[in-house]
Formats: structure tokens, sequence, C-alpha cells
């Protein structure tokens, strides 16, 4: 591997001695990348070969709107170049080039669908010729063209009559049955020197709600307008591309019919009907007031070219006219109440890619003085460059390219190089991209074609934890590219690199076509999180995963020991300390991304969650709540509330730090004895009645003691004690006692299997903020906690719980989290750092490479969501121990969290629904979701109330 980052990839080698030894098929550069060098050296030396002029062209359109021929002084004004005396002189030098005129509604009588009415178009043409004055002898008719009630008409200066060439037209209907031309477009295409120009006069569907109608018949016309076959010889679009050529668009045309984009310009004018999106009710004072520019941003053609519906690459001239639709027939400037007024009238152009110059508006605008048609006509000045091929000459610069090339493509291999062979990605975490980029040089004299490959070790070019843009591509001489290396481990990487089994390293090959490799190492340091773990490794670790060795995992994988994962427990253990019991919502607010970044850190170090860090207690605007239980019982609360000098509010806060402590130590002796109390249950996978599904629902002493008030009712209906229960059964047995015993918060403290432990240093244990007085086990703490609680909260707590069932709460549908709470109606107040740890803990589920309920039982869940409570019981009867250990102490914690009135059963079902299950494809139907919520509802309102 080549470890020089500024090494030359062997650009001075040649691939044989003798250099007139022309190289082998598969080593010469694809026709793409001669077109390029071709197109790009023809380019640099196009003042070889072609001289450019400038022309002018008035171009106008008017919705006649069935009317007679207006008189010649109304028509003088439209076309604004000419004086209304006959006998004044006349400037020929200033009259435009090409005079371009498009009428729409000339005819539109039944009789007209059948057969064209040349008398109006004939009427029409003499007016407009009367109008001319004087400058009429100056011009001559070039072509005109008429499809019903559309007609074009094209005047040519006399003078560079000879300039023009190869005048076709064409006409398509789009109207009636999408083929009756009383809507469509009739057009003409002509040469001017070597300079191909397309003319389109259209009418589209009227009507605001047409708006889709008029996008389609755009794309209908352009397809369906076509003229005669291109031939050898004729100009091509882009002048510097010779018909002749063996690459580029002049030989693909050669044959064919050409289209409207098949010019260097395309003109698209006519009553486009594109109307304005909304109707306002002050719009008519706007207009009278002169700030219809205002109204621009409603206008559908706009909208339509933004969004690529339509016209893409079209450009208009400014606007600075009022609407020109509907007026009333004689009035100026006074609009028809029952039209919403528009920008009908419109003058588009489009430029093929690689024209120089292009197209310049001198003018546009509309004329309100003209009173014929309930339309205002509409001008436009423009200035045009077109061009004269000096065809031998471009012939034989073209031949000089090619020998150019040719002698590059059979002397030189393309070199290149590179900033760097190896790429650090650094500290590498779940779910954050990190980018690096490295410049890919061409330092040869040839186009150079780059491509990563595959290697006999893998299929595709990289691993799959990692991108890189752009995988290939061609540079010409002197060219230089940035790579862009990103890699991201999710849910469907991390698990390999999770458990030290793979690396976060590879070997990359960047090949040269005709060239030699590189080798490019890229590497990053991934640190294990329990963020995408796999569920059967976090169910069986003891420690933290961030320090644990490959080793390490393999051992306790193989130990039977599996309880439920410590980043989960610790999550729920101070969500129903810090939430539950307090009164605050859980599954409604998104979590401080940078507080989530630390608690992440504290799961995968195994560090207890401090609340002093993550708590951030906001109230609502018109009761503070209190921060903890502790500080509303204490008699100082009130002179807190009093601005204090600075010694007495450093005397008041360590008291009351002495309270708490006092208070933690109580609550550690409670702990602790009841510990010595009680019997762990964890069981190994070597004991007798692993069989047993009732023994793999409780095979975690974290469960058990987690939740004290959750006991199993003995099978007392005749059934064998010495036969294991079926998974339905154990769910089913799974209840809640009246009292609903200790709450998760008091009694998972005493889990022997995942003992708290003193954290080392930074986060304390979650202990230090504990505010519950309570000394007596007894006392059912979930209404003493509720008794101690501010009155808000209390109210709180009644709004949403209540005595009222727990699952009837339809008022918080909507999206699961991380949206908020928007118009739900939901009154409890939310605190940030609560926020957090609610949006980790679902993210966590949401990582795990495999969900908790695995893939292979979606489609058995979900159609047992549309089923019943025993087909959801049922469909969950081979659910893996460790799963199902899990699933039973995750379904606890949300239950008590309902009952508590923290969140509802139907907001637990949106967000637990996804993130449970979910397919081994991303594709899911809205009635999957329905599904699986349902699917999670019955899991919740489970006799036993799982």
């Amino acid at each position: 591997m080549d470890n020089n980052v500024s090494q030359e990839g062997g650009g001075g080698e040649r691939a044989a001695e003798n250099n007139e030894t022309p190289l082998s098929p598969q080593h010469r550069l694809s026709n793409t990348t001669k077109e390029a060098w071709i197109l790009h050296s023809l380019k640099s030396r196009r003042t070889e070969f072609l001289k450019t002029h400038q022309i002018n062209a008035f171009v106008g359109t008017w919705n006649v709107n069935k009317r007679i021929a207006a008189s010649s002084d109304e028509i003088a004004q439209w076309l604004g170049f000419v004086s209304k005396e006959n006998n004044s002189q006349i400037e020929f030098g200033k009259l435009p080039e090409l005079i371009i005129l498009g009428f729409q509604e000339m005819e539109a009588g039944a009789e007209a669908f059948v057969y064209n009415n040349e008398v109006k178009a004939g009427e029409w043409s003499e007016a407009v010729e009367q109008a001319m004055g004087n400058a009429r002898y100056s011009y001559s008719t070039l072509v005109s063209k008429q499809l019903i009630g559309m007609f074009i008409k094209v005047y040519a200066r006399i003078d560079v009559l000879a300039n023009i060439r190869c005048i076709q037209t064409a006409s398509v209907g789009c109207g009636i049955m999408g083929m009756v031309g009383n809507k469509g477009a009739v057009a003409v295409r002509l040469v001017y020197m070597d300079t191909p120009v397309c003319l389109v006069c259209s009418h589209l569907a009227h009507g605001p709600l047409q708006l889709d109608r008029r996008n389609e018949q755009f794309h209908d016309l352009c397809k369906r307008l076509a003229f005669g076959d291109q031939v050898q010889g004729m100009p091509t679009a882009d002048p510097l591309i010779p018909t002749s050529s063996l690459f580029g668009s002049g030989q693909a045309t050669v044959g064919r019919p050409l289209t409207v984009f098949d010019s260097s310009y395309l003109l698209w004018f006519g009553d486009l009907n594109y109307r304005l999106a909304i109707d306002t009710e002050d719009m008519d004072a706007v207009i009278r007031r002169g700030e219809h520019l205002s109204l621009l941003g409603l206008d559908q053609l706009r909208i339509a070219m933004m969004n690529k519906q339509a016209f893409v690459g079209f450009e208009e001239a400014d606007i600075q006219f009022a609407p020109t639709y509907k007026y009333l027939v004689g009035a100026e400037d006074e609009y028809d109440v029952s039209r919403r007024p528009s920008w009908c009238d419109r003058i588009l152009w489009w430029t093929h890619p690689g024209c120089e110059g292009g197209i310049k508006s001198n003018e546009y605008t509309a004329l309100k003085s003209l009173k014929t048609s309930d339309h205002k006509p509409v001008r436009s000045r423009i200035s045009m460059d077109v061009w004269k091929t000096d065809v031998d000459k471009r012939q034989s610069v073209y031949l000089d390219v090619l020998r150019e090339l040719d002698r590059y493509e059979n002397e030189c291999i393309p070199t290149a190089v590179l900033e760097s062979t190896q790429v650090d990605f650094g500290d590498v975490v779940f779910g954050r991209m990190v980018r690096r980029q490295m410049k890919l040089s061409n330092s040869g004299q040839v186009p150079l074609e780059y491509s990563f490959i595959a290697t006999p070790a893998r299929e595709s070019y990289a691993p799959e934890w990692l991108q890189i843009s752009p995988d290939s591509g061609m540079l010409l001489p002197g060219q230089d590219i940035q790579l862009e290396f990103t890699v991201m481990v999710d849910e469907t990487t991390s698990a390999p690199l999770s458990a030290r089994e793979e690396d976060l390293a590879d070997i990359l090959v960047l090949h040269l076509t005709r060239g030699r490799d590189y080798f490019i190492q890229v590497q990053g340091n991934y640190l294990p999180s329990v963020f995408g773990m796999s569920l059967d490794v976090l169910v069986h670790c003891k420690k933290a995963v961030r320090h644990m060795t490959r080793a390490e995992f393999e051992q306790c994988l193989v130990s039977g020991q599996f309880s439920v994962p410590k980043c989960i427990w610790s999550m729920t253990d101070f969500l129903s300390r810090y939430a539950v019991e307090r009164g605050y919502s859980l599954f409604y607010w998104p979590g401080d991304r940078n507080l989530a970044k630390k608690i992440k850190e504290c799961l995968d170090l195994d560090l207890a969650l401090d609340p002093n860090a993550i708590l951030q207690w906001h109230a609502d605007a018109e009761n503070h709540v209190a921060r903890t239980v502790v500080e509303e019982q204490s008699p100082r609360i009130q002179a807190l509330a009093q601005p204090l000098n600075t010694q007495a509010q450093t005397q008041m806060q360590m008291q009351h730090q002495h309270q708490l402590q006092e208070h933690q130590q109580q609550q550690q002796q409670q702990r602790e004895l009841r510990a010595l109390s009680e019997e762990p249950v964890g069981r190994t996978t070597s004991d007798a009645h692993m069989a047993s599904l009732m023994d793999q629902t409780l095979v975690s002493s974290t469960l058990h003691t987690g939740f004290r008030g959750m006991e199993l009712i003995p099978n007392t209906a005749g059934t064998n004690p010495g036969i294991p229960p079926t998974t339905a059964e154990a769910l089913e047995r799974l209840s809640l006692n009246n009292a609903w015993g200790s709450s998760v918060a008091a009694t998972a403290a005493a889990a022997p299997v995942l003992e708290r432990e003193t954290p080392s240093s930074g986060m304390p244990t979650s202990e230090s903020l504990e505010t519950s007085s309570q000394t007596d086990s007894e006392i059912d703490e979930t209404s003493a906690a509720h008794t101690l609680l501010p009155s808000n909260v209390r109210s709180v707590n009644r709004s949403i719980g209540g005595t009222s069932s727990l699952y009837d709460d339809d008022r918080l549908t909507g999206s699961p989290l991380p949206e908020t709470i928007g118009n739900s109606g939901l009154s409890a107040p939310h605190d940030s750092g609560i926020d957090t740890v609610a949006s980790c803990l679902v993210e966590l589920l949401q990582s795990l490479p495999e969900p908790l309920i695995p893939t292979d039982l979606y489609n058995a869940c979900i159609e047992a969501g549309g089923v019943s409570r025993a087909a959801a019981l049922e469909a969950l009867e081979i659910l893996p121990p460790g799963n199902l250990n899990v699933l039973v102490y995750l379904l606890a914690f949300l239950r008590e969290a309902i009952e508590c009135g923290a969140t509802s059963a139907q907001r637990v079902a949106q967000v637990f629904g996804r993130v449970l299950l979910r397919p081994s494809s991303c594709d899911r139907s809205s009635r999957d979701y329905e599904r699986a919520e349902s699917f999670l509802m019955f899991l919740l309102r489970s006799h036993g109330s799982i």
C-alpha cells in the first residue's frame, strides 16, 4: 500500500516502451469521456469558426375573444415601434428583424371545431399590416399557421430574408378529448443564419382549478409538436457539434423528427391561462392601488416552474404590469368581478445548454388602453444572439481535436495525485455521522476516469457503514475533486461492532481506467454503546459495555444468566421516580440533544443518572411546580421566594441540603431492610425448570423486586401444577394488587440482580434527589405522592387519569415522539430533562438490531392486532425468554405511568407500537401502524392489567 500522501500514481510509466503502440480496446476512453473532451476543446476554439451577430425581435400575444379585427390605431399601439402617420419617416435600422405575433380565440364557433376559418385570420393580418404604416414595405410575410382560434404569423425584414431557411410548421390540439383544437398550440421552426429557433403560440386549459391540466397539456405539447426529420448538414441546436460528428447531439438527431427542444432558442407565448392560486377579498383594491406586484407570489405559473412541474428551464422578464385578465370589454381598468384577475397572457423563452450569449429582454408590458377584448395584449422586445458558422473551418478544427485526443489516448495513461491514502474518523459513536474529505487531482494530460471497485473479499466497493461521494467520475486535465467519506453506524451495522466482533476499518480500492489502483485505508475507533447493541448481549451484560473486551462479551453470552438490561432499568427507574410519581408528562415532548448525548454516555459507562444534572423542572405559566416534595414541605420555601443576600442564600442552601441528606439516609435504610427480606428469583439455563414459561417470565430478579406489587395468580382451576403454563397463561396470571403496592422507583432500588452501584465520579446516584418522606411501606404511595404534590399538579393528574378508564383517553392522538402535544389538550407539566430520558428510552428500543418483538413474529402480531386480545397473546407464544422478560418489565412500567396520569394508553400505543414491532423491510402501510397500536393496546388491556 502506498502511504505517500502526494505520490503520483505511476504517471510516468507507459504500458509499452513503443509510444506508437495503440492501446487495446479495453484501455481506450469511453465515448462519454471522448465527447466531453471534444466539446471542451471545440468551445475553447469556437472563435476560429463561429461569428456571432445580434438581432432584435418583436413578440406579441393577444387573446382577441372572438372579436373582429381591432382598429389600426389600436394595433399600432400594440406594436409600439411604428408611427400612426403614413407619411412619417422610417428608420430602417431600428426596425426589428423579426415580428412574431400570436392570437388566441380568433375563432371559437361550433363550426370552427371542424375546419379552420381563414377569414378572421385574413382580417387580422390585414389590420396588422395597415397598422404598420410605411413600415409594412420593409417586411415580408415569412410564415403563418392556424389551428381553429390559434394563429401565429411571422414577418421578416426584407434585408434578412436571405439569412432565414428551413422553415417548418406544426400544430397540435389538446382540448376536448385531448385532441380537439379549441386548446393546443401552433408552432414555427426556422434557422436564422445557423441558429435554429422555434416559436410556439399556445392556448391552455382555462379555470383556476385546472392547474394540473395545464401542466399536463404543456408536457403533451412538448412531446407531440414535431417537425420534419433532421437531415445531414442541417444546423444543430449546439453550434459546436457538426452533424457528421461521431459523438454528441448532432449525430443523435439525424433521421428522427425534430422536437421544439431541438433548437438553440425556444420562444413560448400565448394565453397560458395560469391563474392566481387563491382568491382574496381585497384583490381588486390591491390592484387599484397599484400594488399588484404583491400578488405575483400567488401566480400558478411561477409556482409550477419553481416546483419543476412545467416550463422547467424557461425564463421570463420581470412583470411590471397589472393582471391581463379578466377585464370588462370596453373598460380600461375595470375587472369582471365574477373572475379572478390573473396574468394569463405570457411570453417565455428557453435557451439550449451550451449556447453562448442567449436572449435579453428589452421591454415586457401589457397595453391597458386597448379595450377590444377581455384580455389585454402583451408585447416583448428582445435581443437574440445568432451565429454564422464556417462549416469547413469547424470541420478542420474538429479533426484537429480528434487527432489530439487520439495521440493522448495512445501515448499517455492517466495519472492522479491523492491528498492522502489514509482516512481516520477518530472516535465514532452510534447514530452520529462523521465526515472526512480527500482531494483527488488529475495531474496528467488526458481525461481521468475513476471509480471505487469491489474486492475479492467483498461484493460492494465499501462496507455498509461507509458512504463515498462521488464514488465514480471523470476529471479533465488540471481538475480536482473532493471525495467525501461518511461513516454512519446504525442498527443495521452496529451489532458486530458493538460486541467487538469486527473493527471499524477497511481498505478501499480506487481504480483509474487505463491506470493504476490506489489503496486507501479507512479506520475509526467505534465506542461500543448500549444503543445499537443486540438485546441478546444487553440482557447478559453486568458491567459498562464501553469497557468490555471481546472476550468478556463472549463470556457473558455463555453465562446463561440474564436479566432486564441495566440501561433500560436505569431509565425506567429514573422516569418512575421523577416523572410518574411527580405528575410530569411522558412521551409527548422531544428532548434536548446535548443532554441526550450525556445521558447516553452515562448508560454506556454504567453511571447512575444524576437528577441534578438532568432535571430542569420547568413550571407552567401560572403555578411554579416545586423542585421536590421535600422543598414544598419545608417551612423555608416561602422565605426562599423573597430576595436574600448572598450569605443568607448560602446558609439556607446548606440547611436544605442537610435535610435532603438525612432523608436520603432514611430511604436507603428502608431499601436495605426490604432487600434483606426478599428472595432473588434469578435463574440460569441449567435450571431444571428453564422450559417453564413461568420461569421465563420471572428469570430476572429485577422484574420481581422492581415491581413488588405484581404477583402471579396461582392456577387453581384444576390444572396440574407440574405442567408449565403457556405464554398466554403466564401473561394472564401477571396482575397487580388492588393497593398497587410499592412504586417502581421505591422497590426497584432493592433489585439483587441489578444492584445500585455508587458512581465513581461525575454522576451521583439518582437517590440524591429522592423526595418522598414516607417511611411506612403499608401506605399507598401513589395516593400519598399525589397528596404531597402541589395543587396544580394534582389537578393535572385528575384531569388526565381521574376515576375514568385509563384506556379511554382519545384526546392525545397524533404523531408519535418526538413531536409535541400541539392542541391535544394535555395540561400536565413537562421537564426537558425527563423528556430527554424518555426519548432516550424510545431511541434505545428503536436502535435494537432485532426489535424486542422479533421480525419473524411481525406479521403474526400485526394480524393479531386486528383480531383480539387472545390472538395477541397467542402471537407471543414463542417469544424468546430474554425478550419476554424485558417486554413484561416494560409493560409494567408503562402500565404504572398510565395509571398515574403521566401519559395515556393511546399515546403509549402510538409511540411504542412502532418501536416494538418493526418489519424486516422499511415499508409499512397505515394499516400496519394501526394494527401495531391495537396490538399494544391489547397487551395493556389484558386481564391482570399488564
